[in-house]
């Protein structure tokens, strides 16, 4: 259930995060409407477990032969955290603005907004990174001392699970009017995806604190 929880938070925290992903969403979804916007979503949700599979379970693998590992996991992301909070909480104070202008994400076909939400994530490398430092130090605290060989599925089913209900809403909001997509809409997921990156932040930062202190 830990990790079930895990999933879900750090999923929530990814997907309320203003970026690229969600604003070519609400672009497509109020351009094209809510079936593509939605296709869309699920094509950036499979890149995002793409890279979580990728490097989550490849960081578990080395929690338990590394202390030196985990001490990096430990500092890499308790920094990755703060400068995400700061950067979501600027976004709040500065809401990002939504343009129609530039190239469309939008395609021919269901399958092209599919394959085009799956480029836009694996196309970043930053998405690497992110699951690297921010997703390998949530769940090696979360596993603790507990064994390797600890299943992961209940981690990446709450993180799919957020994904996918995530954008089946936005794509249905942004599809129903660019009204309601406006300012203080964009201030309030700026202001959660902060909340949820400075608990995070706590997290990683006092979990990794006890770990060193039980070596004294």
């Amino acid at each position: 259930m830990a990790l079930y929880i895990s999933g879900v938070l750090i999923g929530m925290s990814l997907v309320l995060e203003l970026g690229t992903g969600n604003l070519a969403l609400i672009r497509t979804g109020i351009t094209k409407g809510f079936l593509p916007a939605f296709i869309f979503s699920i094509g950036c949700a499979v890149g995002d477990m793409v890279y979580a599979v990728l490097s989550v379970l490849g960081i578990a693998l080395l929690l338990q032969s590394s202390s030196i590992f985990q001490n990096i996991l430990w500092i890499g992301g308790t920094i990755m955290l703060c400068y995400l909070t700061y950067q979501a909480i600027k976004d709040f104070f500065s809401p990002k603005q939504i343009t129609l202008e530039g190239k469309d994400v939008a395609k021919r076909s269901l399958w092209a907004y599919f394959f085009t939400g799956i480029w836009l994530v694996v196309s970043a490398p930053t998405a690497l990174v992110w699951f690297a430092t921010v997703g390998g130090s949530v769940v090696s605290s979360t596993i603790g001392n507990s064994s390797v060989d600890q299943s992961l599925v209940p981690f990446f089913f709450g993180f799919v699970t957020v994904s996918i209900v995530w954008g089946a809403f936005l794509a249905y909001l942004s599809s129903i009017g660019g009204k309601l997509m406006g300012a203080k809409m964009l201030r309030v997921f700026s202001l959660a995806s902060g909340l949820l990156f400075l608990y995070f932040s706590f997290y990683v930062f006092i979990s990794g604190l006890k770990n060193v202190m039980s070596l004294f």
